[in-house]
């Protein structure tokens, strides 16, 4: 084994990410570590894929935590630090990851990124300062004084009340002993209690006064030795009880029992009036339920009346179009006038268009009423893509938009309802085609995710659509408003009725879009439902 085959063969096995670009900033080599970090964008992470779209295919897919909702400006900022490396720095990923990216230049042009995961290191941090300031603040924020001295008799640490107290700030105080800060009788009598705690090595208490503008006040306090883990004594705790606020307290409480006694007959007014409101509440959930029942009704009601409407469209209407298929083809002979020709085509056309929309409108209903079954099958999905493909294909040509199909080898199958399948792609694919202008490009890709679930998406070169419409568009019976849409007539229920086939399969439905980009719906089917051939098995099987 060579020199350089030992080195790859060391870097392939780091722990760590590491990933070289050439001098013309394209990845020349990326070991597993890299490679399984960026598997949802492995496309961009081949050999010859240029680190700009890379870190793009990064930002698009959600990979980098920190560039949300700032993803042009952090992608900007990103690539300044690639094009100057200087020292190593921080970045947060999905999965609430983190790593320190340490960038290089060489010198052939080139540059190697290597990026460590230091997540338990920053979860470290955080539960370090969590605990310090939680630590602080039960210190600080407690009714009581605190000190802790060291051997010396030096204070480390005073809580805010003995800062008050002492008539000092926790910085004025560190370091200084009690002769610094307070008189000599003061001074050596807490000495001596320091100095008994150490010498019995247990806990004893003493009541301190201390004078204030309202009088002298009392506490009791406790000093405690400190240990260290060898059993040594390292220094003196303090936790002193202001009494005098407690028999003040006492006190009122005895003068106060007949304050008490009306307080006492308030509250069980208060509980009357709660008790009552409580009873309102319960009325005001029954009426939600009543309510409720009543929605539900009518959503039952709406789906008959619908599947009966469509069923009582849908004789005439195969009439109409039956009609007039023979009156356009004249096949009882000639009508006359070139006229009626186009009208009998109109009529047709129209029929047809008509059939399609009560199809769709059926075809919920069907759902909704919880008829609507999945007979399920294993599917080639090249041939239902192409299949589909091949249906739309004249109608896009006519528009002058091109059709791809991004179809991985060995695909393995997928298990589904042949005709809904093809329900969803025809929907899907005729829609970005339909808001594509000339010219313009409509891609079909399928692939398998990392987790074994099966993913296509269609993505077009078309109008778009503003992220705040997108609800809209996923919407029964809406349409965005745009002026090329309105060139085209429909209900408004080609995604929603996707979205709704997709989740019968227990799949998901998510659209991308940018107005004067494009559009990008991904469908993703669980990986239940892949079917692998005997010849292939995904690489998480391999062993």
């Amino acid at each position: 084994m060579t020199t350089d085959e030992q080195l790859v063969m060391a870097i392939e096995s780091l722990s760590e990410h590491v990933v070289l670009f050439d001098a013309n900033d394209r990845v020349v080599a990326a070991n597993r570590a890299f490679r399984e970090l960026n598997a949802d964008i492995a496309e961009y992470s081949k050999p010859g894929t240029r680190f700009e779209d890379h870190l793009r295919a990064a930002i698009r897919r959600g990979l980098i935590a920190d560039a949300a909702g700032r993803e042009e400006e952090w992608f900007r900022e990103r690539m300044e630090r690639h094009r100057n490396p200087g020292a190593p720095f921080e970045v947060a990923r999905q999965n609430g990851r983190w790593f320190r990216l340490h960038e290089q230049r060489l010198p052939n042009g080139g540059t190697i990124l290597i990026i460590g995961d230091i997540t338990e290191a920053k979860r470290a941090d955080r539960a370090l300062h969590e605990s310090e300031a939680r630590f602080r603040a039960v210190v600080n924020y407690s009714p009581t004084k605190i000190h802790i001295k060291d051997k010396q008799g030096r204070y480390i640490l005073i809580n805010d009340l003995a800062a008050q107290l002492f008539g000092v700030t926790e910085e004025g105080a560190k370091c200084k002993t009690s002769h610094d800060i307070f008189s000599k009788e003061i001074a050596d009598a807490f000495v001596a209690h320091d100095r008994m705690v150490m010498e019995a090595g247990q806990a004893t208490e003493e009541e301190e006064v201390w004078p204030g503008p309202a009088g002298p006040t009392t506490f009791l306090t406790v000093k405690f030795p400190i240990f260290d883990r060898a059993g040594k004594i390292t220094g003196t705790g303090a936790i002193g009880t202001d009494i005098t606020a407690r028999k003040q307290a006492e006190e009122k409480l005895r003068r106060s029992e007949e304050t008490l006694r009306d307080r006492v007959l308030e509250l069980e007014a208060a509980q009357r009036k709660l008790e009552k409101q409580g009873q309102d509440l319960k009325r005001l959930a029954d009426d939600l339920k009543d309510a409720r029942d009543d929605a539900q009704t009518a959503s039952e009601a709406k789906s008959e009346f619908l599947a009966s409407m469509s069923h009582e469209l849908r004789t005439p209407l195969n009439a109409i179009i039956g009609f007039s298929e023979v009156m356009n083809e004249e096949a009882l002979g000639p009508m006359g006038s070139e006229l009626y020709r186009g009208y009998a085509k109109d009529i047709n056309e129209s029929g047809l268009h008509l059939l399609s929309l009560i199809n769709d409108v059926l075809d919920l209903s069907k759902i909704e009423s919880g008829m609507e079954a999945v007979h399920e099958e294993i599917l080639q999905v090249p041939i239902v893509v192409d299949s589909v493909v091949r249906l739309i294909s004249q109608r896009a040509e006519g528009s002058g938009v091109a059709l791809e199909q991004d179809l991985p080898e060995n695909a393995p199958g997928l298990r589904a309802d042949a005709r809904k399948m093809k329900q969803i792609l025809t929907n899907l694919i005729s829609n970005a085609v339909k808001f594509t202008k000339a010219g313009g490009r409509v891609t079909i890709r399928a692939r398998c995710e990392s987790n074994g679930g099966y993913e296509f998406e269609i993505v077009d070169t078309g109008i778009g659509i503003a992220p705040k419409d997108i609800p809209k568009a996923l919407t029964q019976f809406v349409q965005v408003d745009s002026f090329l849409s309105r060139q085209h007539q429909g209900t408004g229920l080609g995604l929603p009725l996707a979205r709704t086939l997709v989740e019968l399969h227990g799949g998901t439905l998510s659209l991308e879009s940018e107005v004067g980009v494009g559009t990008s719906v991904t469908l993703r089917f669980p990986a239940a439902r892949t079917v692998w051939p005997s010849s292939y098995r995904p690489a998480r099987e391999a062993g």
